[in-house]
């Protein structure tokens, strides 16, 4: 066998090692890569579910749950055209059945000023609106939806927040009432009705309304009969003075 021969030999051997070391090379990478893009879409799946899982139900607008809705939905079918698990096609269907039921409006809780139980739940759900618009600050910027659409996103979480905030005022303002006099609260019940009156501008807020003037309204009679009796009283003082000639 010429040197020549042995040569070439070598030399096919080499090409044949480098081919089936690109080959698995590319094999991983591809493997890796989709990997990568599995664990993004999934990740993107749990923070989007866990805005919609969290955020309040009374306070979700229906662009807003349509909006999570249809995100989740893509990325699943993402998932699943990489991978068709079993499992991936069962949490797509999960999901999808869930998606499909539109969710009732919820009414505001009658007899109550507040849609919250207290400060630490409705610090929460500023938390989650919080949350909610940098989500939807990302996805604006990597062009998943319209920048006319983000805005409008962005002003109806805005309002959102503000009404949270302003929740968040009654629930200190009945907190002090336990403790001060309906002169001293009634100032900032009539603040957070005004502030809540410019937020209303579908009338959607008008039962909170109505019970936030009804606490008013009561909280105003207490201090004119409070007054009443005080004059009553310092009447009855200085009748007794005049009778016993003080």
């Amino acid at each position: 066998m010429s040197p020549t021969y042995i040569a070439l030999i070598i030399l096919f051997g080499v090409a044949i090692m480098a081919g089936i070391a690109f080959a698995v090379q590319d094999f991983e990478n591809k493997k890796r890569e989709k990997h990568l893009r599995l664990l993004t879409l999934k990740t993107a799946i749990r923070r989007a579910t866990h805005l919609l899982e969290s955020f309040p139900p009374i306070l979700i607008s229906n662009e807003i749950h349509n909006l999570l809705c249809k995100y989740i939905s893509v990325r699943w079918d993402a998932v699943v055209e990489l991978e068709p698990s079993e499992t991936n096609k069962a949490q797509k269907s999960t999901f999808q059945s869930r998606a499909a039921s539109v969710p009732e409006a919820m009414n505001h809780p009658a007899g109550s000023m507040s849609v919250f139980n207290n400060s630490v739940e409705a610090n929460r759900a500023l938390g989650v609106v919080k949350e909610f618009a940098g989500f939807v600050a990302e996805i604006t910027n990597k062009g998943d939806i319209r920048a006319e659409q983000a805005e409008h996103l962005t002003k109806e979480a805005k309002r959102i927040y503000m009404r949270i905030e302003i929740d968040i005022d009654l629930i200190q303002a009945m907190e002090t009432e336990e403790t001060q006099a309906a002169e001293v609260v009634i100032h900032y019940y009539r603040s957070c009705f005004k502030k809540l009156q410019n937020l209303n501008i579908n009338q959607t807020l008008d039962r909170q309304l109505y019970e936030i003037r009804t606490h008013i309204t009561q909280l105003a009679e207490q201090i004119d009969q409070h007054h009443e009796e005080k004059r009553q009283a310092e009447e009855a003082a200085k009748d007794s003075g005049k009778k016993f000639n003080f």
